[in-house]
């Protein structure tokens, strides 16, 4: 760093020591006081904030904010490049620093930001990102990057937090789909020992495959995403499963061509899939993961959904199918050199390539160098432990393109030189001997039990709603004037209320919490010391408040999906009330469910009504199915753009180009063919605010973006910021980001744990840690934190039992033995005190 040669120190008149090459001429007539007063007014010092600050000023603006007083519960982490953070020292500008004030380099802040429990603010939204005086101006060079990397890492990590903990979506098509997921893929475990399947993925290297995949299609079993389905179709080819797991409504833009397939083709999709593609289909369909967001007898064990992508999801079943042998086509995970994403014929392919702006790239299994994307780049770290996974029983991974990017425990072989017999068994017979037909009593039958469970559960939401209300109630008047509790009663009855909620609507309140846990969130308070009464009373309301609004958003879809749920059992009859029906089908878009009651009931009479309407029905499909310039269409197009722009934008402020910037605003605001450009406007507004050093307005559009309901930036960044969380090792925030967006997906757990450990949910963190491992049984850094959990829940036999088996493979591990004595003391302690 050659500026530091002339490290020189500069005192202004009012006795303020500072280096001239980082703070120019900034302080020589103006105090630091009033300079720091002018630029960040109250920006710095709300409370209950985290905030991460790049450069120090010469160590002044440390000093400033220690004098100003620190807020309750505020912690600030400044962030300065090493030598100049070596150079502040060596001066001993820094006064001796109160604990809630650190200073690092980027290299170590990961540490300290842990240390002070920054995911806990992460959680209440109060991490702010903000640039010294002296890294707005940028005299030195470093700081426009250190700037850079940090708002991108702050920016990964807030989404993420924000994003991983508004799971809803998830839990209300789970709940949507409860009629319609039947019979669960479990029924196929092993039923393809010892053969070869071929999975279809969407990217570029597919369609160079599908020549060689047609003239072996009766050699191979074959699994497509349902997203590649146009070109299966053009190209004659049927698969034997096609999968989704997409809950988003452009899934179902996407995959509609899979309609087309013939009554052999199986769908397998996650139980939170977009309901319209598993409540249309024609053939048999097989759910992944859990019925019911709940506990309860009718969530029978089953195959699970594993994520991020569709074809983890896919590579997982074909696993547990049996297959000794998975290939993949279209299974790329990168680009083609002119940056085309996606196989021939796919909307992504139709608009162009993207731009080839980011600097991640990978190795491709011919030895070239291809650009990828964030989202791509996080899904190959997960895929390469999933392969291992997979490969350690004995089976066998091979991607068949040589531009696919290059994935540990796969490899490569080219399709010359694959070997294939021919099937004895066609793929669809093994699945006819295991799949039952379902007559219409049995129908009539899982009806009922999924509506009797919806009573069930709908009873306990409303008691849970009953009691919030009340609590709100004495939580109002509680307290006197003073601010203290006048009425000791009151307090009884809400700790009478807490403990019912938590006792006898125990999985319930979980669900309500899990499905609101944002409102939940707001009563965090890190590093709080002065809990009075009159913040207590206020905290007492937003919790209880949070059950309130969370209870009765949730009775709404429990209703709604006790009403489908009757709407199908109304189905079974051949003199249905034809008007609950239609209603429940256009309510649901589910316009293909009219024609296949037909299909399914040839001999009913029909009035000349009915048959209009299920004819106008049916002629919906079918436009569906045929249009393409829908709405839909328009926005997956929209879609394939508008990451472009983002793109580019980062390019443009990576280098400072504020004009350009200010043109690319107006050239997508003039844009009419853009529906769902204001997250992409707040996001270039956010970067032309930071360029001119207006860092609380570019934090406002951050946020702004957050808070837009279907974003997709939010959609669409989630894998990207994951990959960032990767790329510095920091494995856990990259599957706590991942498990929370899926919520099911036993790769995510850990997050799911930890966040529960947070809010004091012990057995739910518990239980999440139990299934992560019961799938993923060589992580030890679970285990470990498993037994910290059994020991914080006072179950030491459980946690021996852990330890035992982590010692028993790694009988050398410090922190295994350390626990193991811990608990051996415990016992102890407890056999004295009997």
């Amino acid at each position: 760093m050659s500026n530091t040669a002339h490290a020189t120190l500069a005192v202004n008149t009012f006795g303020d020591k500072y280096f001239y090459f980082i703070n120019g001429a900034t302080f020589n007539k103006v105090s630091a006081k009033v300079v720091f007063e002018a630029s960040f007014s109250k920006a710095l010092f709300n409370e209950d904030s985290l905030y991460i600050i790049v450069g120090t000023d010469s160590g002044l603006l440390p000093k400033f904010i220690q004098q100003q007083g620190i807020p309750s519960g505020t912690r600030y982490i400044f962030i300065e490049p090493e030598e100049i953070l070596k150079l502040i020292e060596q001066q001993d500008l820094f006064d001796t620093l109160p604990p809630e004030i650190a200073c690092t380099t980027l290299e170590h802040w990961q540490e300290l930001s842990d240390d002070f429990k920054i995911n806990d603010y992460f959680y209440i939204n109060s991490v702010k990102l903000h640039n010294s005086i002296g890294a707005q101006q940028a005299t030195l060079q470093d700081y426009p990057e250190l700037s850079w990397q940090l708002n991108e890492i702050l920016q990964s990590l807030h989404w993420q937090y924000n994003v991983a903990i508004g799971c809803e979506a998830f839990i209300v098509r789970q709940l949507e789909n409860l009629a319609d997921n039947i019979l669960p893929a479990s029924l196929l475990l092993d039923a393809y020992r010892g053969q070869t399947v071929i999975i279809l993925a969407g990217g570029p290297s597919l369609t160079d495959l599908l020549p060689w995949i047609k003239q072996h299609r009766n050699k191979l079993t074959v699994f497509s995403v349902s997203r590649v389905s146009r070109q299966l179709i053009s190209a004659n080819i049927e698969p034997d499963f096609v999968f989704s797991v997409d809950p988003y409504e452009h899934s179902a833009e996407v995959s509609k061509e899979m309609f087309k397939f013939g009554n052999n083709t199986i769908f397998v999709h996650s139980h939170h899939a977009y309901p319209t593609l598993i409540n249309q289909w024609h053939g048999k369909s097989l759910y992944l993961g859990e019925r019911f967001p709940w506990k309860t007898k009718l969530n029978i064990k089953n195959i699970n959904s594993v994520g991020p992508t569709v074809t983890n999801t896919a590579l997982n079943t074909a696993h547990r199918f049996g297959f000794s042998r998975i290939l993949l086509a279209g299974f790329d995970l990168c680009f083609t050199k002119e940056g085309i994403t996606h196989a021939k014929g796919s909307n992504e392919q139709l608009t162009g390539p993207k731009y080839d702006l980011t600097s991640l790239q990978v190795e491709t299994y011919c030895g070239e160098k291809r650009p990828t994307g964030q989202d791509y780049y996080a899904a190959l770290s997960i895929l390469s432990r999933q392969a291992q996974s997979i490969t350690a029983d004995n089976r066998k991974i091979i991607n068949l393109a040589e531009t696919a990017a290059k994935v540990a425990f796969i490899d490569h072989i080219p399709t010359e030189k694959i070997t294939l017999d021919e099937l004895d068994t066609p793929p669809n017979e093994y699945a006819a001997r295991l799949i039952p037909y379902l007559s219409e009593p049995e129908l009539s039958e899982h009806y009922a039990a999924i509506s009797m469970e919806l009573e069930k559960a709908l009873h306990h939401l409303k008691g849970i709603k009953t009691l919030a209300k009340k609590a709100i109630k004495i939580n109002d008047h509680m307290y006197n004037q003073e601010g203290q509790i006048g009425n000791y009663r009151d307090k009884r009855n809400l700790d009478t209320i807490e403990k019912r909620l938590h006792q006898k609507y125990r999985d319930y309140s979980a669900l309500v919490k899990r499905f609101g846990i944002r409102n939940f969130l707001k009563i965090a308070a890190p590093n709080k010391d002065n809990w009075d009464a009159e913040y207590t009373k206020k905290i007492g309301r937003i919790y209880y408040e949070a059950f309130q609004i969370g209870s009765t958003r949730l009775i709404k879809q429990v209703e709604d999906a006790l009403s489908r749920t009757r709407s199908r059992q109304e189905e079974l009859i051949d003199k249905p009330d034809f008007s609950l029906l239609f209603n429940q089908w256009t309510k649901d878009k589910s316009y293909k469910r009219a024609r296949l009651w037909l299909e399914r009931h040839p001999t009913a009479y029909l009035s000349p009504e009915t048959k209009n309407e299920i004819a106008s029905l049916s002629k919906m499909f079918d436009e569906f199915l045929t249009n393409s310039v829908t709405p839909l269409n328009t926005q997956a197009r929209t879609s394939s753009r508008l990451p472009e722009v983002k793109t580019r934008a980062l390019l443009l402020l990576n280098h400072k180009k504020t004009g350009e910037l200010k043109d690319l605003y107006n050239a997508l605001k003039l844009d009419s063919k853009e529906p769902d450009k204001e997250p992409y406007l707040l996001l270039i507004s956010a970067f032309i605010a930071e360029l001119e050093a207006d860092d609380n307005q570019a934090l406002n559009n951050y946020d702004a973006i957050l808070n837009l309901e279907n974003s997709p930036l939010i959609e669409e960044a989630l894998l990207r910021i994951t990959s960032i969380s990767l790329k510095q090792l920091n494995d856990e925030n990259a599957f706590m980001a991942l498990e929370c967006l899926a919520q099911i997906n036993p790769i995510y757990l850990p997050l799911y744990a930890e966040s529960a450990r947070i809010l004091g949910r012990l057995m739910i963190a518990i239980d999440s840690y139990n299934t992560y491992l019961s799938q993923f049984p060589e992580d030890l850094q679970c285990q470990l934190k498993l037994t910290d959990l059994y020991l914080e829940n006072h179950i030491p036999d459980a946690a021996e039992m852990m330890l035992n088996h982590i010692l028993d493979r790694t009988p050398d591990l410090e922190a295994a033995i350390l626990l193991k004595k811990k608990i051996a003391d415990l016992k102890d302690q407890n056999q004295q005190q009997s």
